[in-house]
C-alpha cells in the first residue's frame, strides 16, 4: 500500500464531528471525486468513484449515519483508474441527493429553479472545525501524498477551475500554508511541497499515526544530510590542509635546493626544518613540536614568511 493510500485509510477511521463538519466533508467529498446528473422530473443524483476501499465505507457510512441516505455501492473497473478496481457510490435524487446536494450547498434554489454553485461554499470557511473537515473531504477525493522517502509532494487534482481555486484558498485559510497552481493533462493541480507545510496538513487532517511516520522519516532525511555536510566540510578541509602543506614543503625544499636554509632567521629555520621532518601535521602540531610551543597561528605566520622568502630568495 502507498504512503498516500495509508493516509487516507487512516483518515477513513477519524470520527465525522459535528454535524457542520460532516456537511464540509461531504462537499469537499463530492467536489473532489463526485459527478451530478439529471434523472426523471429533474432529480438530482451523485456518482462518486475512488480507488480506495477505506473512502469508499467512509463516504457510504457518512451517507448513511448523518444524512440517512443510503447509496449504491458497484466495484469495477472505471476509466479514471486506468483499469484498475475503482468503487462507485450512486445515490439517487430520491433517496437523498437532492437533499445532500442543498445542505452542501453544492445546489441552491434561485426562485422557481435550481441554481449550482461554483467552487466550495463559504459557509464552510467560517469556523476552523469546518475547514479541518473541508479539506480532509477534498483530499479523500481527489489527493495524494508522496512517500517522504522519495521526496515531498502533496496534490489535490480537480477538474474545474473554481473548486481549484477555492481549495487554494483553503490552504491559505492556514498559518502558513501557501499552495501552488499548476495545470497537468487537461486538469488542475494545488500543490505544497514543503515538507513543513505538508507536515502541517497531515495534522490539520487528522493523519496523526502517518505525521509520526512522515516526522520519522524527514528528521532521518535531514540528519544524513547534516551528516554528508559535514563530512564534506571536514573533506573540504583536509583538501585545504595537504594543499597548504604541500605548498609549504614546495618553499622549503625550494629553499634548501639553492643552500639558502641558514640564510633564515633562527624562528623561521626551526619551524622549516620541523616542517621537513613532519610533512603531514597541521599546523597546531608543528606549533606543540617548538621550543617553546607556540600557537597555530604563529606557525602560520611563520610559513608564510618561508614561502615569502622562497619567491624572493
Amino acid at each position: 500500500m502507498s504512503f498516500s493510500s495509508e493516509v487516507k485509510s487512516e483518515l477513513a477511521r477519524t470520527a465525522f464531528g459535528k454535524s457542520c463538519c460532516a456537511s464540509a466533508e461531504l462537499a469537499g467529498i463530492i467536489r473532489s471525486c463526485g459527478a451530478i446528473h439529471i434523472e426523471g422530473k429533474g432529480d438530482l443524483g451523485v456518482r462518486l468513484v475512488t480507488e480506495n476501499a477505506a473512502v469508499a465505507r467512509r463516504i457510504k457510512t457518512l451517507l448513511s449515519e448523518r444524512f440517512s441516505a443510503d447509496a449504491s455501492l458497484l466495484v469495477g473497473e472505471h476509466s479514471f483508474a486506468r483499469g484498475r478496481r475503482a468503487y462507485a457510490l450512486h445515490l439517487s435524487g430520491k433517496r437523498g441527493g437532492n437533499r445532500i446536494l442543498r445542505e452542501t450547498d453544492i445546489v441552491k434554489p434561485a426562485g422557481s429553479r435550481r441554481h449550482m454553485e461554483e467552487g466550495l461554499s463559504e459557509r464552510f470557511f467560517r469556523k476552523k472545525c469546518c475547514r479541518k473537515a473541508l479539506l480532509r473531504g477534498l483530499f479523500l477525493g481527489a489527493g495524494t501524498v508522496s512517500d517522504p522517502k522519495s521526496g515531498y509532494n502533496l496534490e489535490l487534482v480537480f477538474a474545474d477551475e473554481a473548486t481549484a481555486a477555492s481549495a487554494r484558498k483553503l490552504f491559505g485559510s492556514f498559518t502558513d500554508l501557501k499552495a501552488g497552481v499548476r495545470q497537468r493533462r487537461g486538469r488542475i493541480v494545488v500543490y505544497l511541497k514543503d515538507s513543513e507545510q505538508i507536515k502541517d496538513v497531515l495534522t490539520i487532517m487528522g493523519a496523526h499515526a502517518k505525521l509520526l511516520a512522515f516526522e520519522d522519516v524527514r528528521l532521518m532525511k535531514e540528519l544524513r544530510g547534516r551528516t554528508n555536510r559535514v563530512n564534506n566540510c571536514e573533506l573540504a578541509n583536509v583538501d585545504r590542509a595537504l594543499a597548504t602543506s604541500s605548498r609549504e614543503l614546495d618553499a622549503i625544499q625550494s629553499i634548501r635546493r639553492r643552500n639558502l636554509l641558514d640564510e633564515l632567521p633562527s624562528g623561521l629555520l626551526d619551524t622549516a626544518l620541523i616542517r621537513l621532518d613532519h610533512p603531514d601535521a597541521t599546523l597546531a602540531e608543528l606549533g606543540a613540536l617548538h621550543t617553546p610551543p607556540i600557537g597555530k597561528s604563529a606557525v602560520s605566520a611563520r610559513m608564510k614568511r618561508i614561502e615569502k622568502f622562497a619567491e624572493e630568495g
